[in-house]
């Protein structure tokens, strides 16, 4: 991936192949915060890690990622394998 693409934000495609089927008002919120794939991804694996290690998974994550972070936790995005 070049320096240009990890740099300008995700597109609805790139969300969803991260996150798998998401609702279009999620990719749409995700999308206005300018997030890039890796961000999305790490939003992801931050949440994972969440579960596994508690809140301290978030500190040094950049603001973009605990923004994308507290949008899918609205929307009740859980880590795989976890019951709602």
């Amino acid at each position: 991936m070049s320096e240009q693409q990890q740099t300008a934000g995700a597109t609805a495609s790139e969300i969803v192949a991260v996150l798998g089927p998401t609702d279009e008002v999620v990719i749409a919120d995700i999308l206005r915060t300018g997030a890039n794939a890796a961000e999305v991804q790490e939003a992801k694996a931050r949440l994972e890690a969440d579960d596994a290690v508690g809140r301290s998974a978030r500190r040094g994550a950049s603001a973009r990622v605990v923004e994308v972070m507290a949008i899918l936790e609205a929307a009740g995005i859980r880590p795989e394998g976890e019951a709602p």
